[in-house]
């Protein structure tokens, strides 16, 4: 009979073992999933800092590009400053260009529901923000192209190229509203 009480005895304490083996894997793994789910809430809060950044910097560059493109006399030394202002609209590409990188690694972390009330509400801007900076850009180089137009054909002695870009208008967050194409139509 000790046999069998001892074998009884052993083999429970076996199964309580592989019982808390079980019990600490599982919350391991938790920990290591909320681990892992702070790091990607941090890391896309890091990604949305920098896309804020880059849209300030775009707004800005926005700006100093209408100062130079637009003031009074513009048309009269267009040629003289043809290299400069096609140098700064690439610079002014490339900031959407850096946008969109932003903006892949967005939509995969924002299209997973989190539950982290202000990361949501964050997430539910980009869109749209994205949408008017590229929307923007679009209709800039159109009317720069449009005074290059103008300018070539006033002019006939020096030739000025139009912006060359792969860039159109978007609708990203898909609401059949081209956010910054219709406030400047």
């Amino acid at each position: 009979m000790d046999l069998k009480k001892f074998s009884f005895t052993l083999m429970t304490f076996g199964f309580v073992l592989i019982v808390a083996g079980a019990v600490s894997t599982f919350v391991l793994g938790l920990q290591e999933d909320r681990k892992a789910f702070y790091k990607k809430i941090d890391d896309a809060n890091d990604t949305l800092e920098m896309f804020k950044t880059n849209v300030g910097a775009f707004d800005v560059m926005r700006g100093e590009l209408y100062k130079a493109l637009f003031v009074t006399d513009y048309f009269t030394i267009m040629y003289q400053n043809d290299k400069e202002i096609k140098s700064k609209l690439s610079n002014y590409e490339h900031l959407v260009d850096e946008l969109t990188q932003n903006i892949d690694y967005l939509d995969e972390v924002c299209s997973t529901t989190y539950y982290k009330n202000d990361f949501y509400s964050k997430c539910g801007k980009y869109e749209g923000t994205y949408e008017r900076v590229v929307n923007n850009f679009v209709f800039d180089i159109q009317i720069y192209n449009s005074n290059v137009t103008q300018y070539n054909q006033t002019n006939s002695f020096y030739q000025v190229k139009q912006y060359k870009t792969t860039k159109s208008y978007i609708d990203y967050n898909n609401d059949s509203f081209y956010e910054g194409k219709e406030e400047n139509s």
